[in-house]
């Protein structure tokens, strides 16, 4: 019965049964009428039987609407009371728990999701999209030369910028240190490669002033397309290596996977090597 209960709650709670306080009212009114009618029907049913068996001495049958009346107007205002206080028990468990699947999913620093909501919308798509991982450029020289607090600052920033540019469209997640990964509807691959260089060039035209200095940023990054049925392990993978590429040919610009064979034979004969 325990178990059973449990599994009530949860099942509630997971479908905002109890996510506003009407909803405890709902569910203290319901519950408290049926379980007055009930009591009301034992309450006559207990009468007839203990007075049949000489254990009542009462006229038979009693009177139903006294014993309606007086048995409605003490199980009721019980049972609802202790609805309500159940309701509301389980509303504020509700609440505790959206707060901290919230918090287990957003990037306490600049509010986006974090690497395991990232993750888990990504897993979610059954339809084509498009990946990026962006990743800002030489950040701990930020950090070096103007404190961490002021390389957190310029973090908060950058969020704000990419959800400002992107808008609603995309899915803009911090992946962790200065790292950040967006996923967008699916397009072509030239239309993609025009929507991330304007994010790329609008904040490379930002300068932020943090603390009186004024910082600028710009950042690389690696872009790859999903079908829908590619595993988005391996779609991060062709992101992260189109990024490493983007670093590698000069920064500050936005590499499809699609190139990366042409980035490689550029980088190679320029250096013999590639270094990020």
């Amino acid at each position: 019965m325990v178990a059973q209960i449990k599994q009530w709650i949860i099942t509630r709670i997971a479908v905002g049964a109890f996510s506003k306080r009407r909803d405890v009212l709902r569910f203290a009114l319901v519950r408290s009428f049926w379980t007055t009618i009930a009591a009301v029907g034992l309450n006559f049913g207990v009468y007839q039987l203990f007075g049949r068996l000489g254990f009542l001495h009462v006229t038979l049958p009693p009177d139903p609407w006294a014993d309606t009346v007086v048995t409605a107007f003490v199980a009721g205002p019980i049972c609802f009371l202790a609805y309500y206080l159940i309701g509301n028990a389980i509303r504020d468990l509700a609440v505790s728990r959206n707060a901290f699947e919230r918090l287990s999913r957003t990037d306490p620093l600049t509010g986006l999701m974090n690497r395991r909501a990232f993750v888990d919308v990504i897993s979610a798509l059954n339809a084509p999209y498009v990946v990026a991982i962006l990743d800002i450029d030489r950040f701990k020289a930020i950090n070096d030369t103007y404190g961490h607090a002021a390389g957190d600052a310029v973090l908060v920033e950058v969020a704000r910028e990419l959800r400002r540019v992107l808008g609603r469209e995309a899915a803009v997640a911090r992946l962790g240190g200065e790292e950040f990964g967006v996923i967008l509807r699916d397009r072509a691959k030239d239309e993609t490669m025009v929507v991330m260089d304007l994010v790329r060039a609008a904040l490379a035209t930002r300068t932020f002033d943090v603390d009186g200095s004024e910082i600028s940023v710009t950042f690389s990054a690696g872009v790859s397309r999903g079908d829908g049925k590619t595993g988005y392990s391996i779609l991060l993978t062709h992101a992260d290596k189109a990024l490493y590429f983007a670093k590698a040919s000069g920064r500050n610009r936005v590499v499809h996977s699609d190139d990366i064979l042409a980035f490689v034979s550029s980088a190679e004969d320029a250096s013999g090597k590639i270094a990020v």
